[in-house]
C-alpha cells in the first residue's frame, strides 16, 4: 500500500498530460460553392444576377440561367446544343506522317 499514493500520481499526471496534448476539435469549415455562371447558354448573354434572370432550367446537374423568356423553352428542347462540353473543345492537330525517302539503287 506504501506504492499506492505514487501510482495515484503517476495515473493522475498520465492523464493530464494526455489531455493537454490533445488537439482541439475544430469544426470544419464549410466548402465555398462555386458562383453560378451567369451567362445565358443560348444567347451568351451576360446576366447581372439570378434575380434578373428570366428562368433557369438544370441540366446533368448543373443549373443554367436564361437572359429572356425565349430562352428556357429553346435549351430545355435541345440541352446538348448549347452546353459547351469537353468533347466539343477543338482537337489539337497531329502532323501528318510523312513517308520515308527510300535509296535507289
Amino acid at each position: 500500500m506504501k506504492y499506492a499514493p505514487i501510482a495515484l500520481a503517476a495515473a493522475i499526471a498520465t492523464l493530464a498530460s494526455t489531455a493537454a496534448f490533445a488537439a482541439p476539435t475544430a469544426k470544419a469549415k464549410p466548402v465555398a460553392k462555386a458562383a453560378p455562371d451567369l451567362t445565358c447558354p443560348v444567347t451568351g448573354e451576360k446576366i447581372a444576377s439570378i434575380k434578373d434572370a428570366a428562368g433557369s432550367s438544370s441540366y446533368k446537374g448543373k443549373t443554367y440561367y436564361f437572359c429572356c423568356a425565349g430562352c428556357k423553352p429553346a435549351f430545355d428542347k435541345a440541352p446538348t446544343k448549347y452546353v459547351k462540353t469537353a468533347s466539343a473543345a477543338p482537337k489539337a492537330k497531329t502532323p501528318a506522317k510523312t513517308p520515308k525517302a527510300v535509296k535507289a539503287g
